[in-house]
């Protein structure tokens, strides 16, 4: 008996494959320039097969992510322009168009992480108070693994190209405060595509790191 795979899984399949060949494109110096650019297709990609699989196109929701867009996109920004924040930091040009010399695409970036992130832990628990803080503390731990490939890779770069401990506070800090409000919304979130989003990016991450480190 063939079974049919499900529209779900097609989604997510195309997602992995994504991942899977940007990860060897990157990894490969002969293609790594070719590749490299396509990061920002990579971040709309992710973005846009989280919101297939998770088939959340509600008021409400797509309100809730406008917010995260924007508290996401504006730290950085503040961050970039005044060294303050995060500590001093710069984009390169890999993210594509810039506004106050920070990349559009960052807040996607802050968007679906922040949502994968709380729809795991939704998995396992209700209570309000570990939804914000399990889910900030996934998103920070990853960020540890994503900054020396990141900086490697051009994608950003800190003074002295030292990440200073500040950065890792403000990340839970703003984690934080963006998944309070998720939990303000309350939103049900998909957990397997969830799942799938940080596992994809922390295998590419880490894989990076061993192969271009």
């Amino acid at each position: 008996m063939i079974k049919t795979i499900s529209i779900e899984n097609r989604w997510i399949g195309i997602l992995l494959l994504f991942y899977f060949f940007g990860t060897l494109g990157i990894a490969l110096q002969e293609y790594k320039n070719f590749f490299l650019p396509l990061t920002p297709l990579n971040l709309l990609l992710t973005l846009y097969v989280f919101y297939k699989v998770n088939n959340d196109f509600s008021k409400k929701f797509l309100i809730l992510s406008l917010l995260i867009f924007l508290i996401g996109f504006t730290v950085e920004a503040v961050g970039v322009a005044t060294g303050v924040l995060f500590g001093s930091y710069s984009y390169g040009d890999l993210f594509g168009f810039k506004v106050f010399e920070t990349p559009l695409v960052i807040g996607v970036n802050w968007l679906f992480l922040s949502l994968s992130s709380y729809g795991v832990v939704q998995y396992f628990t209700k209570k309000p108070f570990l939804l914000v803080i399990f889910p900030s503390m996934i998103m920070t731990a990853l960020d540890f693994f994503i900054e020396p490939v990141a900086m490697k890779l051009g994608f950003w770069g800190w003074e002295n190209s030292v990440v200073p401990f500040q950065n890792y506070v403000m990340w839970f800090a703003t984690s934080s405060f963006i998944h309070g409000l998720i939990c303000f919304f309350r939103p049900k979130i998909n957990p397997k595509i969830s799942v799938v989003i940080l596992l994809a990016q922390f295998v590419f991450f880490v894989a990076l790191y061993f192969l271009i480190t």
